[in-house]
């Protein structure tokens, strides 16, 4: 085998090469969301992209998760810039919280400025609107120099417009980075993929390219965004005096033109319902990236006064949110619309991120059960095409970069398999393949790689309905807990500092139904009774007494009833 690809460097190397190439797949590697990647040499870091990830339906209360920081604040001293390839959440989402803990300039797109912007206007990050440093970085603006690393831009095709490639110059070589792409030669809103710019980038050679692995499994070559136009004409055309409902991604700026251009053929006004959706079209149209008239939207909160036949709703929620205005209507609680007999609910979108299905699965049922049809991609075609490029698209970049390396990101650990598989059959050997976790470092010098080593990251959770604070792993688990098992609280009374262990009260909820459990509520008052009793002579402050109780009891529950409820014990004076 060519020595240029042995994954492995020996210890006299090592010993001599001062300063390698780092890149750190912080996140984003396994969960398609959160994506974050780190690119360090010497001195230097910079980053790519800072999105959110998507809770599980297990997360009680968590609104989103961001990745760890924990790296990048205690190196933050090196970092020269965060570039953002993009306008989805799963890639800019995580920035204003980055911002709350880091002083770090921005390299990105208009658009992706304006949603920032927006994001920052919230009443958690606006002591950051003003002292945020943005810098335009587009394809033709030009190669900005941050530390030793030299970046320019390059077209892709996505679901959002304006998407991004990067050229990474190092000093070890260059490195393309391609988070999320498709090849379009028909886009609505954009320009097709600039193939003969990574063309040239494969000819010069390429030392490593980041791809995009997420549609790896679907054979073939992408669809155009702009097959979709005649969808959303038929929909109108074949639904006439329908109340409509269409719901998307809330960047899907290209998607939600086309819903607009149908509309306004229609006679159909628009209705922006949810505020990532109005926060969106704001941006976008003072950008001039879509382009319509005033005349053609109307309030929400006007909406009602208009036949419903005559205006279509893009709404918010297309991964089944419950706090989103979809998720709102479809429980009856929402304050501006209401629901009238036979509507029609359209999901431009399919619910990709992990963990959503579930959600979205709900709400279609609360829709249905109310009366509404219900029109998605399983049951009707050319409701959504994907902004990720499929298999043979992910197959004609490779071939055109011909990198010596390959990382794939943005997609799960089955997909970045698959993706080595897919290089297999292009003739790239496994072990130019780095398939990375989160936290992954793969090092470069002297033109070879390996993997060397894996830094410990955590999820962080977060709260956004509340101060946007974070939420500790603690919580989580009691709350897991809680869900499962319930809670059994005692109530110790104290008087004088004394436990007075002849009046313990118990209360639970969630954990057994008490009116058909008095034995088993008698069984453990006598047992916690007990439990005092044994520790009256041993010298033990209230903290480790509470401790134990706990542990015991909770010992005690699980042997009577195979279930671990929360146990909580609580000493009250009287």
């Amino acid at each position: 085998m060519d020595q240029q690809y042995v994954n492995s460097i020996s210890q006299e190397e090592r010993g001599a090469v001062k300063n390698k190439l780092k890149i750190i797949t912080l996140s984003g590697t396994e969960s398609v969301t959160k994506n974050l990647t780190v690119y360090e040499y010497g001195e230097d870091i910079i980053l790519v992209d800072c999105g959110v990830g998507f809770p599980d339906s297990d997360l009680y209360g968590v609104d989103v998760v961001i990745p760890d920081f924990t790296y990048i604040l205690e190196n933050s001293h090196r970092i020269r810039g965060l570039f953002v390839t993009h306008g989805h959440e799963d890639h800019l989402g995580a920035i204003p919280f980055l911002l709350n803990q880091l002083d770090v300039p921005i390299y990105t797109s208009r658009l992706v400025q304006g949603f920032l912007k927006e994001r920052l206007s919230d009443k958690n990050f606006k002591h950051l609107a003003e002292k945020t440093r943005f810098t335009l970085l587009e394809p033709g603006t030009g190669t900005i120099q941050a530390g030793v690393f030299k970046i320019t831009a390059f077209g892709v095709n996505h679901s959002v417009p304006n998407a991004m490639g990067f050229a990474i110059e190092t000093p070890e070589g260059t490195v393309l980075h391609m988070a999320d792409y498709k090849i379009d030669w028909t886009p609505v809103l954009d320009k097709p993929i600039d193939l003969n710019s990574i063309a040239k980038y494969g000819q010069q050679g390429v030392l490593c390219l980041l791809s995009d692995c997420l549609n790896v499994l679907t054979e073939g070559y992408s669809k155009s965004e702009s097959s979709l136009s005649n969808t959303f004409t038929d929909l109108f055309e074949s639904n006439p005096g329908r109340q409509m409902f269409i719901t998307t991604i809330s960047s899907n700026i290209s998607r939600m033109s086309q819903i607009m251009t149908s509309a306004l053929k229609h006679g159909r006004k628009v209705v922006l319902s949810g505020r990532s959706i109005e926060q969106s079209v704001k941006v976008a149209r003072a950008l001039g990236v879509i382009k319509f008239h005033d005349d053609l939207f109307i309030e929400e909160k006007e909406a009602g006064r208009f036949p419903q036949g005559d205006v279509v709703y893009i709404i918010a929620g297309c991964y089944g949110q419950p706090g989103s205005s979809l998720g709102r209507l479809s429980r009856g609680e929402h304050k501006e619309i209401v629901l009238e007999k036979d509507p029609i609910v359209i999901f431009s979108a399919d619910p990709n991120p992990p963990g959503v299905d579930v959600a979205v699965e709900r709400v279609m049922s609360a829709f249905t059960l109310f009366g509404a049809e219900v029109v998605y991609s399983r049951i009707q075609d050319n409701l959504h095409v994907s902004g990720h490029g499929t298999k043979g698209d992910l197959m004609t970049i490779a071939s055109v970069v011909k990198p010596k390396y390959f990382i794939p990101i943005g997609g799960t650990i089955t997909r970045m398999r698959a993706y080595t598989n897919m290089l297999g059959e292009l003739g790239v050997s496994k072990d130019r393949v780095f398939e990375c976790l989160e936290g992954d470092t793969v090092e470069f010098s002297s033109g070879r790689a390996r993997k060397s080593g894996r830094l410990q990251t955590v999820p962080v959770y977060i709260d956004t309905a509340g101060s946007g604070s974070t939420i500790n792993p603690v919580v989580i688990k009691d709350r897991d807990q809680l869900s499962s098992d319930g809670v059994f609280v005692v109530v110790i009374p104290s008087k004088d500092g004394n436990l007075l262990k002849d009046n313990v009260e118990v209360v639970t909820r969630g954990f057994i139904y008490v009116k058909a459990s008095q034995e088993l509520m008698d069984r453990s008052r006598k047992f916690v009774t007990k439990t005092l009793e044994k520790m009256s002579d041993k010298p033990l402050e209230w903290p480790a007494k509470k401790k134990r109780l706990e542990s015991e009891i909770q010992d005690f529950l699980f042997k009577e009833t195979r279930s671990s409820p929360l146990v909580i014990v609580h000493a009250l004076n009287v």
